[in-house]
């Protein structure tokens, strides 16, 4: 199975057997996440949603409502 790689002008490629397949992508992928180091991390959109939420109630319970202002 062929594998390709480039780097800016640089590429790369080598021939890795069926066999040795497995382990050639558990060591690539070793060498790709040890260089990611500057990456940040995303913010998943469940943490999002629930970060909003809160923040809805917040402000909900800081403003009295219009019927409870008239009265």
């Amino acid at each position: 199975m062929p594998c390709q790689a480039t780097d800016g002008g640089k590429k790369i490629s080598t021939s890795v057997g069926a066999k040795d397949h497995q382990r050639f992508q558990a060591s690539y992928a070793t060498v790709l996440k040890a260089h990611m180091t500057a990456l940040k991390k995303r913010e998943r959109k469940e943490k999002r949603k629930a970060a909003h939420a809160d923040k809805k109630q917040k402000s909900s319970k800081k403003r009295p409502s219009a019927a409870k202002a008239s009265v």
